[in-house]
């Protein structure tokens, strides 16, 4: 008899919580955190707070309507699909799999229960709220999405990073070269062992005549001639 009175205790008490999940305020509030807790994750380099806590906000939503019983079979596998694909995405580098499997978490949260007007206002404002958050990172701490930074070449191929393409010769600005050839504007160049093509600022010069480099612009070396006192 104290054993039935505990059972029936104890299912008073997980149907209470039960209800509790899935009252209007709690679930929003649990969508809210999980959306904002996933965008969050997503921006971030590594496991950390924000993907533990929209773990579990979203366990305790589908463990409350489960308990319910309002859960359909197609939606539990939705949900199950769409878990499997964000775990993924935690372990491996990249976004794509986590943003699908995101996707088919909201569509299985849309469909749980039996009040779709509820949890449709509770996906729009996780969105919203979510849109507002992406603005923050990205706007004001300049986030970055790790699957973005890996297939980008980030800052890594410009001259302040330094960087120098193979054809770049930016560094010989100021230099002194030799003619090899005349220049008329078109010719060659001799500096440190190595033959430039190059032109004239516009006069003709004559071969084995120092030169001065004034500019260059990707393979483009113009060269103007240094007077002599």
């Amino acid at each position: 008899m104290l054993d039935l009175l505990g059972t029936i205790q104890n299912e008073s008490i997980f149907t209470q919580l039960s209800q509790w999940i899935t009252s209007p305020w709690v679930s929003l509030a649990l969508v809210c955190i999980l959306f904002v807790g996933f965008v969050y994750q997503l921006y971030s380099k590594s496991f950390n707070w924000a993907g533990i806590l929209a773990i579990l906000a979203l366990l305790f939503i589908f463990l409350g309507y489960l308990a319910e019983g309002t859960i359909s079979f197609i939606t539990i596998m939705i949900f199950s699909i769409g878990v499997i694909l964000v775990i993924i995405e935690l372990f491996v580098v990249g976004a794509v799999l986590g943003i699908i499997g995101m996707v088919l978490i909201v569509f299985s949260l849309i469909t749980m229960g039996d009040n779709l007007p509820l949890m449709l206002l509770s996906v729009c404002v996780a969105l919203i709220l979510s849109i507002i958050e992406w603005v923050i990172l990205v706007k004001f701490f300049k986030k970055k999405i790790s699957l973005f930074e890996n297939v980008v070449l980030k800052d890594s191929t410009n001259t302040e990073s330094g960087y120098t393409s193979h054809n770049d010769r930016s560094y010989l600005v100021g230099a002194t070269a030799l003619t090899l050839t005349d220049l008329r504007p078109a010719g060659l160049i001799l500096f440190e062992n190595e033959r430039i093509d190059a032109v004239s600022e516009g006069s003709f010069i004559n071969k084995d005549v120092k030169v001065e480099i004034i500019e260059v612009e990707g393979t483009r070396v113009v060269v103007r001639e240094i007077q002599s006192n």
